[in-house]
């Protein structure tokens, strides 16, 4: 009877791992084999059995071809019994693994009759992007047949490689380094032994076209028909099945392979080949596709969460029969390395790579059974007998050489420079002086290379230019580096007869294996790329002094590369990737006979995932349940959690709809104002995280603002960047106001690009500034807005000017002059005032040195233009005169030198950039001073030592205390600043300013600001003072007006007058009040130079909306007076209701200042132009002139005001004015003309002086002139619209006029009109305040025209 074959269990526990909390259990199997013809035979038949059962097929198929695989060992004469134990062990830490293998010390006894003899590690497997490579340790290779079968990622030396691309079919691992031949031993004899239990993978594969669509549950039913134990021999018994994976073909021609019940695919199979159903953190019970390995379905039972996600390609179908073997589950999700021991003497054996059915073991307790469109795969659980056979197969040795050798042959590509003339002709293979220099050339190559071990041919490839460069490659199959080094000096030679050669031979072996890849996939930005380059050190190519790196074809800059001691590994760091860094890489080895070349392609580097949250959060605390909330947002190709500690905390998850983030929140209850841990908030399945740190307070709330949120003296907070940029800005509570600490907002692209101008070369700055200046011209809005992403490009500028080489071209200037042409325009200027208000950078600074640095490396004569700057490059013989753009002019008188060349670069809006502190200041900012006119800067070969400048006046209005300035780097400890050494002041004349300095460098000019410094004080008490009378004054006049309201109302035409003064009072109150409030909003630079003067968006908006809206209103009841005198003079016999006229009032008084103020905010609020930036609540005028809306309308109503007194006077003259039907009306009409004449113009000078300061901003008298009458308004509505009313105060004295008719307030008039002199009278009267009667000549008139009303006070 045949001896089946004996599988034993040997199970080594509590093997503690050094530096690990937790043990290693080796699992260490003996191999189950099925050695018998007879035990393949019944297997088979149990399967045909289960397929024949079908009765809807025609025939059985497949069945001849499926039979059982098993591993045979050859059996040796021996005393004792030896076993080859292969043990595979999944671990993401080999050197641990190694090192506890080191340890352990052979022989060790396992019990009475079994002991471990040695152990050695042979085969290490780790996953390199979307494969494997499995590679041998030191004395062990694969075998010759595997590294041409599997695609050696090695070099084949010897016949024999040491690394495969992925692990072999027939479950073979890497071999003692003696004989490259495969051998298959011949079945050792079997002797009974107790039953055993071993798993048996079973694939069955059938055709689509020869079942019916139906045949996978057809299959299976019959299977399950079965009942066990089935007994297929006396020692082969099946004592069960599960049927786990069905593979069959989807309508796009690909795979679906579904997982049966309580089965299924781990996630990392789900994310690599897609999941087609049922997709969980852990598993999915499809996928499109049948994986490569062999992997099938497992128990779900099995499965963990993963802990990361990795993504790889998706594999192409095949109809290659999957063969699976004892090691089919070497991987496992998540793992780094898959790592094989063996014996010193390893077993050799081979399994058919065409069949149909592949019986193996699996180390799983649970089996698996796999299905493919052409297959149906089970696991049987079987029992057998046996006793322990010994199993050894001797090795034979062979010697390791230097000879590299591949059975399709080798190319050298190499080449030679022939001293001849090149022509075009040798561009052409079809020419004939092409193919007869190839001819030439190809017979003395082959005399020459023909000698070489394994010579297979040797032909040229091409010609270049430089002389004659010619291309030849060597094909051999075996390299001798000293066989090459002979022939390479003996062509030179050879090669006279045709030309003489230039130099010598170059030559360069391009390997085939990639560089290795260090990282894991995916790579993300920002992460370090590490690349290996590794030469064998059985490969003979002489001695390698170096390795070059390239990127595209351009060197890499030695400073990222490190070398091992041996000099046969250089290893590439880059830092800080961005997708520019996707390319080709290159490592080429130096010195040697051969160059060694490697390659790979990096092709993927995928966005970081931007965590947005609030870094530091300020709350005061009250108790009594309160709570507060923080979000973190990632973008939506992530998720992300709030944890504490080690807890995940329960958060409401959401979509973000106007950042398309996906966000997370967490209410964090406060209980006992107790101080709150640490939160993180950490990326999914990825090591991203972040931390918000909340500190309770519970004393009063100093500083308040919508950005920073609440906090005490001394708190900081930190807040995210606005959407588009990534960061964070902190700032600190000092003196009820945050002050900015940092803000480090970066537009993406732009960091991008300062990653990679850190990797800068000679040859890769020209192609970098072009992208740069595309960059910056794409996202110019958000990064005028960002003082960080404007420190950005000049540290970008910064390093251009560090690789720029010795010279700069004019088209790699125009890229930095277009790039800087944008970040000095008007729009940045608050992002400059925030980059120079901080003490420790110099980024204005820095970008005028970068600027006159590669100004000095610019070659040729040059003129180059955009928007705002200017250059010139050009040569002079002993003088030069030059007229900039009408802006600055240069002249330098006779030098007695020729041919000198000078460039000149002037920037328009400099003085947006650069600070106002000068050598005399104590501190590095200065608010009473402006750079005022252009800056130019200077470059020449030669030393000059006189130099006269003139500029145009950049504000005509400044004109007080003009510098001549340059700028000098190094004051200020190399901060910078302007300083006036070896320039003089020469004349400052139709607002042109000259000056004449001894030296060359960055020259402009300083003049005193807006407001004088000297009466910034007084301003400040007629401001303050003034508004608290202004304020007095309205509420007084609103008391008045209701105390006299009933007693001076009773016609419409005082009504309506007092309806004006009433809304135009409460108007300008509530103006006034905006204006109190948009103050203290506002951080004014001149109150506090050192701030953030930027203004609060919302509530600034808010004051300045409504103080735009009253202040119209204002003017808008000021017309609505003046169209009433106009009414009433005019149109002396119409009428019209009370209600009407109230009615056109409001429309007016208030309708129209609304429809202005709604147009203003829609037209501008949407590009973020409604208020101004910095200093002040109020419209906009530097970007969107949005003041326009108050100026125009306030102005047009001051000009119809004035025009309607015009008309009015210019009626009473010519005495065409209608008798007024009542004494009141006539006396209300004097009233209102009065009003009109008076604050008219008061409020039209006080506009006008507003325009003033803006044209004339250093004129003493002009500012104070508007602060009075800015400030008094209010006081002049209450003194010239009350209390100038006759019958106001007679009311407010009780002395009433006996007659309401003012028949006894009559005026002396003729049919003519007024008299002459009536107008006169009340100037007098107005004068001398005093009260004149004129009795009318005219009696019995019924009536009194306009005129006598106007005499009467």
């Amino acid at each position: 009877m045949t001896n089946p074959c004996v599988a034993r269990v040997l199970l080594l526990a509590a093997m503690t791992l050094s530096q690990a909390a937790g043990f290693l259990v080796l699992l260490l199997v003996i191999q189950p084999c099925l050695q018998n013809q007879t035990y393949r035979e019944s297997v088979s038949s149990f399967f045909e059995m289960g397929i024949s059962s079908n009765t809807t097929l025609n025939e059985p198929v497949c069945t001849k071809a499926s039979h059982i695989n098993a591993r045979e060992k050859r059996a040796v004469p021996m005393s004792s019994f030896d076993y080859i134990l292969q043990v595979v062990i999944n671990t993401s830490d080999p050197r641990s693994l190694r090192a506890l293998v080191s340890n352990l010390r052979p022989p060790l006894l396992v019990n009475t009759s079994f002991e471990i003899t040695s152990i050695n590690t042979t085969t290490v497997c780790s996953p390199i992007e979307e494969a494997y490579q499995c590679r041998c340790e030191e004395s062990y290779a694969w075998s010759s047949n595997h590294c041409v079968n599997q695609n050696a990622c090695d070099d084949i030396i010897g016949g024999t490689c040491g690394c495969l691309s992925a692990l072999p079919a027939d479950g073979q691992y890497c071999q003692p380094n003696a004989s490259g031949a495969d051998t298959t031993p011949e079945p050792p004899p079997l002797t009974p032994a107790d039953p055993v239990d071993i798993e048996i993978v079973v694939d069955l594969r059938f055709p689509v076209s020869s079942v019916s669509s139906n045949f996978i549950q057809m299959f299976q039913d019959n299977l399950t028909r079965l009942s066990f134990p089935q007994t297929l021999t006396r020692s082969l018994i099946v004592i069960g099945f599960n049927f786990t994976t069905g593979c069959f073909p989807d309508s796009l021609g690909g795979l679906h392979c579904q997982c049966e019940e309580q089965f299924a695919w781990s996630c990392d199979r789900c994310d690599i080949y897609s999941a087609c159903s049922n997709a969980t953190n852990q598993t999915c019970g499809c996928i499109k596709g049948l994986p490569s390995g062999g992997e099938f379905c497992e128990p779900i039972a099995n499965f963990r969460a993963c802990s990361n996600t990795t993504t790889t390609p998706k594999p192409t179908n095949s109809t290659t029969v999957i063969n699976t073997t004892p090691m089919t589950n070497t991987t496992t999700p998540n793992t780094n390395f898959t790592m094989a021991s063996t014996s010193p003497t390893p077993t050799t054996t081979t399994t058919p790579t065409a069949v149909s059915t592949t019986i193996s073991t699996s180390t799983s307790p649970t089996p698996t059974t796999t299905t493919t469109p052409t297959a149906v795969s089970t696991t049987i659980s079987t029992s057998t007998s046996a006793t322990p056979t010994t199993t050894t197969a001797a090795p034979t040795t062979t010697s390791s050489n230097t000879i590299i050798g591949v059975g399709t042959g080798l190319n050298v590509e190499m080449s030679v420079e022939l001293n001849r003339t090149f022509n075009n002709n040798l561009n052409n293979k079809l020419s004939d002086e092409y193919k007869t220099l190839e001819s030439s050339i190809n017979k003395v190559l082959v005399n020459q290379y023909q000698g070489f071990t394994g010579f297979l041919g040797v032909f040229v490839t091409g010609f270049r230019e430089g002389s004659v460069i010619t291309e030849f490659t060597v094909q051999t199959t075996k390299i001798i580096g000293s066989e090459v080094a002979i022939a390479n000096k003996e062509l030179i030679s050879a090669m006279k007869a045709i030309a003489p050669v230039i130099g010598s031979v170059t030559a360069v072996f391009n390997s085939k294996i990639s560089i290795n890849l260090m990282n894991t996939s995916p790579i993300f930005t920002g992460q370090t790329l590490t690349l290996m380059c590794n030469v064998s050190e059985r490969l003979d190519i002489g001695e390698i002094s170096g390795f070059i790196w390239k990127f595209n074809g351009n060197r890499i800059n030695t400073n990222q590369v490190s070398s091992s001691p041996s000099g046969l590994t250089s290893i590439l760091t880059v830092k800080n990737v961005v997708p520019l860094d996707i390319g080709l890489y290159e490592c080429t080895t130096t010195g040697g006979i051969i160059s060694y070349s490697q390659k790979r392609a990096v092709t993927n580097i995928e966005p970081a995932p931007t965590i947005r949250l609030k870094r530091q959060v300020n709350v005061k605390c009250d108790g009594g349940g309160q709570v507060t909330n923080i979000t973190c947002c990632v973008q939506s190709t992530y998720m992300v959690k709030w944890i504490s500690g080690s807890e995940n905390l329960t958060s409401s998850m959401y979509n973000d709809p106007s950042t398309k983030m996906n966000c997370v929140n967490y209410t964090y209850p406060l209980e006992s104002c107790s101080q709150p841990p640490v939160f993180t908030c950490k990326v999914n399945n990825l090591e991203y995280e972040d931390k918000t740190e909340i500190t309770i307070f519970t004393d009063g709330v100093t500083c308040r603002n919508p950005l920073y949120g609440d906090g005490k003296e001394g708190t900081i907070s930190s807040i995210d960047c606005d959407p588009g940029l990534e960061g964070f800005r902190s700032a600190r509570c000092v003196s009820k106001n945050w002050t900015v600490l940092e803000d480090t907002c970066i537009v993406p692209k732009i960091k991008e690009l300062l990653f990679a101008s850190e990797r800068l070369t000679e040859e890769t700055v020209a192609n970098f500034v072009k992208n740069l200046s595309t960059a910056v011209r794409d996202e110019q809005s958000s990064i005028l807005k960002s003082p960080g992403t404007i420190s950005a490009i000049i540290d970008i500028l910064k390093n251009i000017a560090t690789h720029i080489g010795e010279i700069v071209t004019g088209d790699l200037f125009q890229g930095v002059l277009e790039t800087v042409d944008v970040i000095i325009g008007d729009d940045s200027r608050q992002s400059w005032a925030t980059l120079n208000a901080n003490e420790t950078r110099n980024a204005s600074s820095s970008l005028l040195g970068s600027m006159e640095f590669l100004a000095g490396r610019l070659v040729g004569e040059v003129a180059l233009q955009t928007q705002r700057i200017l250059l010139n490059r050009t040569s002079f013989n002993n003088s030069f005169r030059a007229d900039f753009n009408s802006s600055i002019s240069i002249n330098i008188p006779e030098i007695n030198l020729s041919d000198v060349f000078i460039t000149t670069i002037t920037f328009s809006t400099l003085n947006n950039v650069m600070p106002v502190r000068n050598s005399s200041s104590n501190e590095s900012q200065v608010v009473d001073l402006a750079v005022n006119a252009a800056v130019v800067l200077v470059k020449i070969n030669v030393t000059i030592q006189n130099v006269t400048l003139s500029y145009s006046k950049l504000n005509m209005s400044l004109s007080q205390g003009p510098q001549c300035v340059f700028w000098n780097f190094t004051l200020f400890n190399n901060l910078g600043a302007w300083d006036s050494e070896g320039c003089t002041f020469l004349s400052d004349i139709n607002n042109t300013v000259t000056c004449n300095c001894n030296h060359l460098t960055s020259f402009s000019i300083l003049m005193a600001t807006n407001i004088p410094p000297e009466i910034r004080f007084a301003l400040d008490v007629i401001t303050y003072v003034g508004v608290g009378i202004s304020l007095a004054s309205l509420v007084i006049c609103l008391i008045i007006e209701g105390y006299v309201w009933k007693a001076m109302t009773k016609n419409s035409t005082s009504f309506m007058r007092h309806v004006s003064i009433v809304n135009s009072a409460v108007s300008l109150l509530i103006a006034n009040i905006c204006f109190i409030i948009g103050a203290s909003i506002a951080d004014n630079s001149l109150e506090n130079p050192k701030g953030d003067h930027l203004v609060p968006v919302g509530p600034c908006s808010t004051a300045t909306f409504f103080g735009h809206f009253f202040y119209l209103a204002l003017f808008f009841w000021m017309l609505v007076s003046g169209l009433l005198l106009f009414y009433r003079t005019v149109m002396v016999f119409s009428h019209t209701s009370k209600s009407t006229m109230l009615g056109i009032g409001f429309a007016l008084g208030y309708g129209c200042p609304l429809i202005i103020a709604v147009i203003t905010v829609a037209a501008t609020a949407p590009g973020k132009g409604y208020i101004r930036k910095e200093d002040a609540c109020w419209l906009n005028w530097s970007e969107t002139k949005a003041l326009l809306a108050m100026v125009i309308p306030a102005l047009t109503i001051v000009s119809i005001n004035l025009l309607i007194v015009f008309v009015v006077v210019f009626k009473m003259l010519r005495r065409g004015v209608g008798d007024a039907a009542q004494a009141d009306e006539k006396h209300t009409v004097v009233v209102i003309l009065r009003c009109v004449v008076i604050l008219t113009p008061l409020f039209g000078l006080t506009w006008a002086l507003g325009v003033g300061t803006m044209i004339t901003s250093t004129n003493q008298g002009i500012h104070i002139a508007f602060a009075f009458f800015n400030s008094l308004q209010g006081f002049f509505i209450l003194v010239f619209g009350t209390l100038f009313d006759s019958r106001i105060r007679s009311i407010l004295l009780k002395k009433l006029p006996t007659s309401s008719t003012g028949s006894n307030h009559t005026s002396r008039i003729t049919n003519g009109g007024v008299s002459s002199h009536s107008g006169l009278n009340w100037i007098k009267r107005l004068l001398r305040k005093r009260k004149i009667y004129h009795v009318s000549e005219a009696a019995t008139s019924s009536s009194t025209s306009a005129a006598e009303s106007f005499i009467n006070t």
